[in-house]
């Protein structure tokens, strides 16, 4: 396993990415040649409408799908240089995945689910410190004997937050986090992404096509057919809607430019 590269500064780094797939006889070109550094500490959000890449992007940065060109490094490690048993044991070690379909155990109670992540590594501590702060953290202490089916969608998405973050990842990834649950709801999670990011230099990326969802990031990537169109921080503008606007004029404009650098607000 090569750890060449730093944790340091940037956990999360991509250096000429590009991921193929076969569509009967045609060759897709999901993601083309991206480079991407993330800080530690940052809360990005990935912004393309669909086919644009940006669900492989995150893919790709999980472990998910190997890229078929290019280095993806996180926290120093070169995913690339795994066996599949590494890359699991890498992944529930530093990686937490959110889905916007939850995929929770519907037997399991909410303190288990977040718990499971603890269990798989080979770890007996079913009532350890951190499950009883995430719980405190998330507002989950009332629930965590209720299982999923007695939970709100809000409520759910909370305990994958959790069992997303019990293993102290170096990166969270959160794909449409918000896309099964209604704009309140929805908002609330974005609350809780950002203050996690501020109160836990907490390093998350989210993959959304909503402008409400990316203005609680950091800083926005935005994907257009595979590439990384342009990059942009969320503090100079003042809603979602002027947030939006710019987004609509930047996927507008011809010319991608894939740029290497992060741009920290």
């Amino acid at each position: 396993m090569s750890t060449d590269v730093p944790a340091g500064r940037f956990p999360v780094r991509l250096e000429g990415v590009t991921k193929r797939f076969r569509q009967g006889e045609t060759v897709v070109e999901a993601i083309r040649d991206v480079s991407l550094l993330i800080a530690a500490g940052e809360f990005v959000a990935v912004m393309g409408a669909s086919g644009s890449g940006k669900s492989t992007l995150l893919h790709v940065m999980a472990g998910l799908a190997p890229p078929d060109e290019g280095r993806v490094l996180i926290d120093g490690a070169d995913l690339s240089s795994m066996s599949d048993g590494e890359l699991t044991r890498f992944r529930r070690r530093k990686i937490g995945l959110v889905f916007q379909a939850f995929n929770l155990i519907p037997s399991l109670t909410a303190d288990d689910n977040i718990t499971l992540p603890i269990l798989a590594g080979g770890h007996n501590d079913r009532s350890g410190a951190r499950v009883q702060r995430l719980l405190d953290r998330l507002g989950l202490v009332p629930r965590r004997h209720h299982r999923p089916d007695a939970l709100s969608g809000g409520e759910q998405q909370r305990v994958a937050i959790a069992r997303a973050l019990v293993n102290d990842p170096a990166l969270v990834l959160a794909d449409e986090p918000t896309g099964s649950l209604d704009s309140v709801s929805g908002q609330q999670i974005c609350r809780l992404l950002r203050e996690l990011c501020e109160a836990e230099r907490r390093t998350i990326v989210v993959v959304t096509h909503e402008p409400a969802v990316a203005a609680w990031a950091q800083r926005v990537v935005v994907m257009k057919d595979g590439c990384i169109l342009t990059q942009f921080g969320t503090g100079e503008f003042k809603d979602a809607q002027t947030l939006a606007a710019h987004y609509q004029d930047v996927v507008n404009v011809a010319g991608p430019e894939t740029l290497a650098t992060p741009c920290i607000p």
